[in-house]
């Protein structure tokens, strides 16, 4: 078990990794969905419960990863 995983959010959706799911299918699933969304590194297990507000996990040592929007969407 790794003591990392990675959460993305949308205003529709959240996702994050586990053991059977790598951060590349996590990006897929999510662009897929088509709405702009920020990935974060959480410095815990994919199985521990976390707080989230304003769909950011709530965990000391979280690094946001930046933000992705959809091929072709302007800002």
């Amino acid at each position: 078990m790794t003591d990392f995983h990675f959460y993305a959010s949308s205003v529709y959706t959240w996702m994050t990794t586990n053991a059977t799911r790598d951060l590349r299918q996590l990006l897929q699933l999510m662009d897929k969905e088509g709405e702009t969304y920020n990935l974060y590194l959480v410095p815990l297990p994919h199985t521990e419960d976390y707080d989230i507000k304003r769909y950011q996990p709530q965990v000391e040592g979280t690094q946001w990863l930046g933000t992705f929007e959809k091929k072709g969407k302007s800002k």
